[in-house]
């Protein structure tokens, strides 16, 4: 398999170029090779799907990668939510399906990590998925979500996502597995847990401040 792929967003036919290291110097040697591959749209359209799948990782994770050059700011009280949290947070936005939708897909697999672990979302990937027309409904989304938030842990400054001026979304680790959790109790049978009492929110790690 290929360790490196480099895709070229900008032109209509995309040039997939995939290098495996032959040689510890990096120079290509007998054991090493260079692909270059070029897809025009309708090949891509035309494609198995486990290809475009494929592709689409690809590029998904070409552009994380690229966002993350900048040195990200993590507020102080960005949430890692429990399960109990997020059952919390579900319970009080069921009404409204956009929410749920746009929340749920904080548990979906990233398009890459951060140094810090935190996972890393496109919001169009998001809006895509949720099946919502605009960026807009995602963000006042993820506005609603984070209200539910802090009436749950009663910390009226808790958040549970960073955004940056690439479009990407970035949640804790332990927020997307709890959400996973979650979902899976309820395709199970078991509805949402009610709304508990406002409990201490835990700091996403590695963020958290050290014990006194």
């Amino acid at each position: 398999m290929a360790d490196r792929c480099d895709v070229d967003e900008g032109s209509a036919a995309a040039p997939v170029d995939c290098f495996r290291p032959g040689r510890p110097d990096g120079r290509r040697g007998r054991d090493g090779m260079m692909v270059g591959i070029t897809l025009a749209p309708e090949q891509i359209r035309n494609a198995p799907p486990e290809v475009r799948h494929w592709l689409e990782q690809q590029v998904a994770q070409t552009l994380a990668l690229r966002g993350m050059e900048a040195p990200l700011a993590i507020p102080p009280h960005l949430v890692a939510c429990t399960p109990e949290q997020v059952a919390a947070i579900l319970a009080q936005i069921t009404g409204m399906l956009p929410a749920v939708a746009v929340f749920l897909e904080l548990g979906r697999e990233p398009a890459g990590a951060t140094p810090d672990g935190l996972r890393v979302l496109r919001l169009a990937d998001i809006a895509r998925h949720a099946r919502l027309p605009t960026l807009d409904l995602v963000l006042e989304s993820l506005g609603v979500i984070d209200a539910a938030l802090r009436r749950a842990t009663g910390d009226a400054e808790a958040t549970l996502y960073v955004l940056d001026r690439e479009g990407h979304c970035f949640v804790a680790e332990a927020t997307a597995r709890s959400i996973v959790a979650v979902w899976q109790g309820i395709l199970r049978g078991g509805p949402p847990s009610p709304p508990v009492a406002p409990s201490p929110p835990q700091v996403a790690a590695p963020f958290a401040a050290p014990a006194q």
